[in-house]
Parts: structure tokens; C-alpha cells; sequence
């Protein structure tokens, strides 16, 4: 694929692939988590290891300053092991993103096919080892590469992430995951520039949106800390 523009939105893309597979099967909404319960990464990250393959149905709520209002989009989430992993687009649009290995493909309907090498990009490569070793509780490859922070109340939980890479923590400040027990619900992707991204995992999705459809208001019902 010719052009840097082209090339940071499939980078983009798959950035947020990585993030939202986090998770295999999800339920509901978790409680709000009280503030300054922390723990042990280690326990938590073996309780939401998952097994390949899995895949989960989300809804994605995306905010950015070069949008009038939150885009909503919807579809599949693939895990087939720690370098295989897709993303399907089903509403408002038709897309479809997979990584192979170092390989990204992407295609949207209506667009040709185009194709991106995460060796043009040692970031996402990073990303891609550091999220295959988060699904398989491989806790000293994720700490290679994030910053980890745990708070607990209950069977409630929130996992906090802070890359290491600079260039990385440029692009994504921090990941948030909201859960309950074993299951990963809720996670939001902090971009440069205020930008952010919620995505409501597996059943979490069925529950209607907030009016107005607020950040704030996808915040307090995650349990994420207010900005």
C-alpha cells in the first residue's frame, strides 16, 4: 500500500484490533471498581488467559475530534492464536481486517484489497507479541511491554495498561479493561489528542447505548477513572 496517510489508517486499524482482543466471551457490565484496590497483576492475568481459537461479538464506540458525533460500529472479534487474529466490520459498513504473522490485510466494501507489513512498523509488531502473550498468560513478555496497574472490589476488577515504547505510548496513552470474575467486558482505548475508543464486549453490547451518547457517560458505566 503506497502513502504514509494510508498506511498510519491501516496502522490505526490494527492498533485497535490488538486492543480489542483482549477478551474471548464476555457478559454484561461490571459494577463500579473502588479506587485504590490494587493487586497482584500476576493472579488477574491468569484468570482472563484465554485459549485459542475464540471470538466475540462487540460494539465499538469510537470518539474523535474529526467527527461531528460518535461512530458506532459493530461485529466480530477472531482469535486464532498469538500471530492470527481478525476483526470484522458488520454495521454501519462492511470491513474486514486480519493479521497473519507480520502481514495485515484489509478490506472494505466498495475498496480494493490492501495490505500492510508490521515490519514497517516495530510498534504494532510489539503490540501483536505483547497482546498473544496477554491471552496466553505470558506475564513477563506482557510486562516487556506495558506498565500494569490492577485495582479489585469484589469479583470486580480493572486492568490498567501503560506501553513502554514511547512511540507506542504516543499513539495510545493507556488501555483500560473493566471485568467481572474471568470475563473482560468493557475496554477504552485512550488516544493522542483526546480521541478515545469504548468497546462493549460480547453480551455488554445488547445493553442500550446512553443518551447523549457521552464519553463521560461510557466512562462511569465502565468503571473507568474520571478524566
Amino acid at each position: 500500500m503506497n502513502g504514509s496517510r494510508g498506511m498510519g489508517r491501516i496502522a490505526s486499524r490494527t492498533m485497535h484490533l490488538l486492543v480489542g482482543l483482549l477478551t474471548s466471551v464476555s457478559l454484561g457490565f461490571p459494577p463500579m471498581i473502588a479506587r485504590g484496590a490494587a493487586s497482584d497483576p500476576s493472579e488477574l492475568l491468569d484468570r482472563i488467559a484465554r485459549p485459542a481459537p475464540a471470538k466475540t461479538r462487540f460494539i465499538e464506540v469510537r470518539f474523535s475530534n474529526l467527527l461531528t458525533a460518535p461512530l458506532v460500529v459493530s461485529g466480530e472479534l477472531d482469535y486464532q492464536s498469538a500471530t492470527s487474529l481478525g476483526k470484522r466490520i458488520d454495521s454501519p459498513y462492511h470491513e474486514q481486517l486480519n493479521v497473519s504473522g507480520d502481514e495485515v490485510s484489509i478490506v472494505r466494501e466498495g475498496e480494493p484489497l490492501r495490505h500492510f507489513s508490521l515490519k514497517r512498523a516495530p510498534e504494532l509488531r510489539g503490540m501483536l507479541t505483547a497482546f498473544g502473550s496477554l491471552l496466553a498468560g505470558d506475564h513477563a513478555a506482557v510486562e516487556q511491554h506495558f506498565q500494569i496497574a490492577v485495582a479489585e472490589d469484589g469479583d470486580s476488577w480493572q486492568l490498567v495498561l501503560t506501553p513502554r515504547d514511547p512511540v507506542v505510548a504516543r499513539r495510545l496513552p493507556a488501555v483500560f479493561v473493566t471485568g467481572l470474575a474471568k470475563i473482560p467486558r468493557c475496554l477504552t482505548v485512550t488516544e493522542a489528542g483526546g480521541n478515545a475508543s469504548v468497546l462493549l464486549l460480547g453480551d455488554a453490547g445488547l445493553e442500550p447505548l446512553p443518551e447523549p451518547l457521552e464519553l463521560a457517560a461510557l466512562d462511569l458505566r465502565c468503571g473507568n477513572p474520571a478524566r
